[in-house]
C-alpha cells in the first residue's frame, strides 16, 4: 500500500470515526485511536508503522503541542508551578514504585529490570489529555495549567531518572548525569531568552514579509526551531514546540496565529499521531503475559491518578479538581516508549516483555481521555448546580 493511500485512508475513517465519538459523548480523539487498531496489524492489518507514518505522525505530536502553548496561559503555568512539580514528582513515585515491587516480589524480575519497568509507568505524555481539555474548554483552568506544567517537570524527571539508571546499570560514570542536565538548564534559559527577546521581533519581521502566509510560516519556524533546539539539549521535541508556542501567546500574534494554524494539524498532521498509536497494538503472543500486562494496567492507572490527584489535593483543589489532574496524567506516551527500548536494549528485558510494556502503554493511553472526560462532566454538573 503506497504512502498516498495510507493517509488517504487514515484521513477518511479517523475523521468518520471522530464524528461518531462526538455523537456517543465521547472525546473525538477515541475514535480516531481506535481507528489505528482497527486498520493497525491487532485486527485488519491494512497499514502497518512505517517510517512515513512514523514521521508524519511526530509532526502531528510536534504542531499539536504547539497549538496547546498558543492557547496556553504563561501566567497561569508560573503561578501554578509549585503544584506542578508536586504532582508531577508524587506521579513518579507512585507507579514507578509500585510496578517495581509488582515485577520484583510478584514475577521475579531482577532488580534492574524492576527500575526500568517502574521507570516506563512513570512517564506522561498530555498530547491526548490536551485534545480533550481543548474539546472540553477547560485547557486555561487552573487544572489545566498544573496539567501542562507537571507534564514539563515530568519529562525531566524521566530524563534524570532515566540518565542516572543508565550511568549506573550500564557502567558509567555519575558525570554523565551533570552532562545530561546542564543542557536541560541551558535549555530553559536560552527559550526564555529567546521567547522574551527574539519571538516577537522575528514575528514582527516575518509579518512585513511580501509573502503569502509569512506570519504562519514564521510561526512553524519558531515551533520546529525549538523542537530541534529541545532534541539537541536532550528533551523532548514535544517539550520545545510547546514553549515555542507559548512563547509566541504573549504575543499580538496568538490568535490570529492560533486560527491558522489549527487547521493545518487538525486536517492533516494530527489524526496520524493519533492512529499511529492504535497502530502498536498486537495481539500476538500475549496469551501467557494477560495477568501482566492487566496488573500493569491497573498500576500504571491508579498510580497517576492517586499519586498526581494527592499531589494536586495538598494545593488545596477539591477532590473532583485533583482526580482531573490525576486523570490528565495518566496518558503515557513517547518517553515510556524511549524508556522502555533502553531496557530492550540493554538486555533487561526480552521481547515479549517489551511488547507488554507498548501494549500497558497504549492501553493507559486510550482509556485516560474517557476517565478524564467522566471527572470533567462532574466538575461542569457541580458548577451548573452552583450558578
Amino acid at each position: 500500500m503506497t504512502y498516498l493511500v495510507q493517509l488517504f485512508l487514515i484521513l477518511l475513517l479517523t475523521k468518520i470515526a471522530a464524528h461518531f465519538s462526538v455523537k456517543a459523548k465521547m472525546p473525538s480523539v477515541i475514535g480516531e485511536l481506535l481507528v489505528g487498531i482497527l486498520v493497525g496489524s491487532a485486527i485488519l492489518n491494512w497499514i502497518q508503522p512505517t517510517t512515513f507514518i512514523n514521521y508524519f505522525s511526530q509532526l502531528g505530536v510536534i504542531v499539536l503541542m504547539f497549538i496547546a502553548g498558543l492557547e496556553g496561559d504563561l501566567k497561569l503555568l508560573i503561578k501554578y508551578w509549585a503544584p506542578a512539580l508536586t504532582v508531577a514528582t508524587l506521579g513518579v513515585i507512585f507507579p514507578t514504585g509500585t510496578a517495581y515491587l509488582l515485577c520484583h516480589t510478584a514475577f521475579g524480575f531482577s532488580v534492574k529490570a524492576s527500575i526500568f519497568m517502574g521507570l516506563v509507568l512513570s512517564a506522561t505524555s498530555v498530547s491526548i489529555t490536551v485534545q480533550v481539555l481543548k474539546e472540553m474548554n477547560r485547557l486555561n483552568t487552573r487544572e489545566g495549567a498544573i496539567i501542562c506544567g507537571a507534564a514539563v517537570a515530568d519529562d525531566i524527571i524521566c530524563v534524570i531518572l532515566l540518565g542516572i539508571c543508565s550511568s549506573i546499570y550500564g557502567g558509567g560514570h555519575h558525570t554523565s548525569i551533570i552532562k545530561m542536565i546542564i543542557p536541560m538548564v541551558l535549555f530553559f534559559i536560552i527559550v526564555l531568552l529567546i521567547g522574551k527577546y527574539v519571538v516577537p521581533k522575528f514575528l514582527d519581521i516575518f509579518s512585513d514579509l511580501n509573502a503569502s502566509e509569512s506570519d504562519t510560516a514564521g510561526a512553524m519556524i519558531l515551533c520546529f526551531g525549538a523542537a530541534a533546539l529541545a532534541v539537541a539539549m536532550g528533551m523532548s521535541d514535544v517539550l520545545g514546540a510547546y514553549f515555542a508556542g507559548l512563547a509566541i501567546s504573549e504575543t499580538n500574534y496568538a490568535d490570529r496565529l492560533s486560527t491558522k494554524i489549527e487547521p493545518i494539524g487538525y486536517a492533516v498532521f494530527i489524526p496520524v499521531f493519533f492512529v499511529s498509536i492504535g497502530l502498536q497494538i498486537s495481539f500476538n503472543g500475549m496469551g501467557k503475559d494477560l495477568l501482566f500486562i492487566a496488573l500493569l494496567i491497573i498500576i500504571a492507572i491508579l498510580g497517576k491518578q492517586i499519586g498526581c490527584g494527592i499531589g494536586a489535593k495538598m494545593f488545596h483543589l477539591n477532590w473532583t479538581e485533583a482526580n482531573i489532574v490525576g486523570a490528565g496524567m495518566v496518558s503515557r506516551g513517547e518517553m515510556a516508549l524511549v524508556v522502555a527500548n533502553v531496557a530492550l536494549q540493554s538486555q533487561l528485558i526480552d521481547q515479549n516483555h517489551y511488547t507488554a510494556m507498548i501494549v500497558v502503554t497504549v492501553i493507559t493511553t486510550l482509556i485516560a481521555p474517557i476517565i478524564l472526560k467522566l471527572f470533567i462532566m462532574r466538575t461542569q454538573r457541580k458548577e451548573v448546580k452552583m450558578n
